[in-house]
């Protein structure tokens, strides 16, 4: 089948937030939504046939554990009669669904309200009516796509090639399977595993069900090609990958306390010391008018230290910036900031083109080349706990990497650039603490990009033994735990981030 270019809508979801990100997922919205032009008037019968329709479906949202109902209400006339359905996936609990479900008819009524046929999307569930019968027939319009921030970074085609043979065999089961969903992962390297789900409405036969999958996953060279998620969404089917646990492997809640990382020293928001972690120089260079441009960069980005918010310069072919924490009190990025250019200038020498140091309250880089507004993931720094024998629950994981991947996008869309959250509870005793920050050069969808690559590539997520740790690149990082970690107080400064300067 030709691909009609005039079918899909493509979507592009930003999250506003204020200068400084407070993330809050119960507060994310649809990934979308489509309203008919045809409208009923607002005191018809068709429309008070909706309300009571959608409050149906509403209300069946617990009792089918199931995660699918369809339901019609009849009119005295034909043109009165509206048909309705829902599904949950599969994978998600009850209590989600009937949130999701609940969610969607309350927006349907209000953004869709006088609309003769309309259907929403979320994460977990979609929802759909019409004055037309649509049970047991095959929709693919409208149709929307969306992918993952973050790019492939090496081999694309090795896995495309992956990705084509998983998610057709995932939707070959979903296909043959009595409530028309199938998730699947395969390796696609030692650290990083391919998760692929496939979903069909429940009233669709194999054939159509199959029908529906197979054409969406022919649209994934076009829509997501090279990128490390994305998905398809119809309103009979709908198919989506990622390299991370997306969804959960049972339908079980988790279970006692999660296990958490140890570490040596456990430092908080309440610390005065900066905290180094690491740093990396590469790249020798003896060229002596290099080495001065570079000892009056440092300097220049040591004197500006008292801006939380980041500052970059340039100092002929010397390129450098540095971000601090915004949660921290600015003497204390001054003092980050100094200790990070010197221990720098003594540990490398001023004899390398390139280097990086990370702080626990904040980074600075220097190179002799311009990486300004680039995403860069390399070199990295990871702490985190590896078990092949005994992993975190995989519906841990899969919370977890949802969490993060929610925040990875709100991080772009911050003015800063810096999120913290705490809004996912494990269970009555465990919260779990983010913080996603970026270099301030970046671009929104660099931003959420880079974050989305540490989430998708740096957490080898089906051998991760603990929550708790932190990966560190030279363009963003991203850090959670069991813990709290860094000012729960976030205030928004008066000012917002100083310009940079001009190249000099």
């Amino acid at each position: 089948m030709a691909w009609n270019p005039w079918k899909f809508f493509f979507l592009c979801i930003i999250f506003f937030h204020p200068a400084i990100g407070k993330a809050k997922g119960a507060d994310l919205p649809h990934l979308a939504l489509d309203c008919s032009e045809e409208r009923n008037n607002d005191n018809s019968t068709s429309q008070a046939n909706l309300r009571t329709l959608l409050s149906s479906l509403s209300s069946n949202a617990t009792a089918n554990a199931n995660g699918f109902y369809n339901n019609t209400i009849l009119g005295t006339n034909s043109s009165d009669t509206v048909y309705g359905l829902f599904m949950c996936r599969v994978d998600v609990l009850s209590h989600a669904c009937k949130d999701c479900v609940a969610n969607a008819t309350q927006t349907l009524s209000s953004d869709c309200s006088l609309s003769k046929s309309s259907v929403i999307w979320y994460d977990e569930c979609m929802v759909r009516y019409s004055d037309r019968s649509f049970f047991s027939t095959m929709n693919t319009t409208p149709g929307y796509w969306l992918w993952n921030a973050a790019n492939i970074s090496s081999n694309s085609s090795s896995f495309m090639s992956l990705l084509a043979n998983t998610i057709r065999e995932t939707a070959r089961e979903a296909a043959n399977s009595t409530n028309r969903y199938s998730a699947k992962q395969e390796n696609l390297t030692e650290s990083q595993t391919l998760y692929c789900l496939t979903q069909c409405t429940q009233d669709l036969s194999l054939q159509q069900c199959s029908d529906c999958l197979n054409e969406a996953i022919s649209d994934i060279p076009t829509c997501c090609n090279g990128k490390q998620g994305g998905r398809v969404l119809y309103p009979s089917c709908n198919i989506r990958y990622e390299l991370y646990p997306f969804y959960r492997v049972t339908d079980e809640a988790p279970e006692g306390l999660v296990p958490e990382t140890k570490y040596e020293h456990t430092d908080s928001e309440y610390s005065e010391d900066p905290g180094y972690i690491s740093h990396n120089c590469s790249n020798n260079k003896l060229d002596a008018d290099f080495k001065s441009k570079l000892r009056t960069l440092l300097f220049d980005l040591s004197s500006n230290a008292t801006s939380r918010y980041g500052f970059q310069t340039q100092e002929g072919t010397a390129y450098g910036l540095f971000r601090c924490r915004i949660d921290i009190p600015a003497r204390l990025c001054e003092q980050c900031i100094k200790n990070a250019t010197d221990r720098i200038t003594s540990d490398c020498g001023l004899a390398y083109a390139e280097a990086v140091i990370w702080y626990n309250h904040c980074w600075l880089r220097y190179s002799d080349r311009n990486f300004f507004s680039a995403v860069e993931t390399s070199p990295r720094f990871g702490n985190l706990n590896m078990s092949n024998s005994s992993p975190i629950q995989s519906s841990v994981a899969s919370e977890l990497s949802n969490q993060l991947a929610k925040v990875a996008t709100m991080t772009g869309n911050t003015d800063n650039k810096f999120v913290t959250d705490e809004s996912l509870r494990l269970n009555d005793k465990q919260r779990v603490y983010i913080l996603g920050q970026c270099s301030s050069d970046l671009s929104t969808n660099s931003c959420s990009g880079c974050l989305s690559d540490v989430i998708g590539t740096a957490i080898p997520w089906s051998s991760l033994g603990s929550v708790g740790g932190r990966v560190l690149y030279p363009s963003c990082i991203l850090r959670f735990e069991l813990f709290q970690f860094y000012d729960l107080t976030l205030t928004t400064p008066s000012a917002g981030p100083p310009p940079s300067p001009g190249m000099t």
